[in-house]
């Protein structure tokens, strides 16, 4: 199934599933974080979630100028999306705003099951 993500909901989407599967992926950076895929990329036999985190980032990398993607999503992908941000969200406590688009990407990815 095709689910539309704005970029935001994609990064969003992309965070939530590192902290997840690995969060030492995650780096601090000087203008925020960076993302340390090089290991994930050479992983021989990576997990369904490092691939998934992998098409999540060709994604966020072919958006260039656009604002929004579809990326095109099994419903074990979608059912562990929602499961990841589910979970985040009950660790700690997120902005309302942030919180709003987590239950969007959520009720978009339940569709359709």
């Amino acid at each position: 199934m095709r689910i539309p993500f704005s970029i935001d909901e994609l990064i969003l989407v992309l965070v939530s599933l590192i902290r997840a599967t690995d969060p030492r992926l995650l780096r601090q950076g000087s203008e925020g974080f960076t993302v340390d895929f090089e290991s994930l990329e050479a992983k021989k036999d990576p997990t369904p979630d490092e691939r998934l985190l992998l098409r999540l980032r060709g994604a966020l990398d072919t958006t260039g100028e656009e604002t929004s993607c579809e990326l095109e999503l099994s419903m074990a992908e979608r059912q562990r999306l929602v499961e990841t941000l589910d979970s985040l969200e009950h660790l700690q406590s997120w902005p309302a705003d942030v919180l709003a688009m987590s239950n969007d990407v959520q009720a978009r990815l339940l569709m359709g099951e």
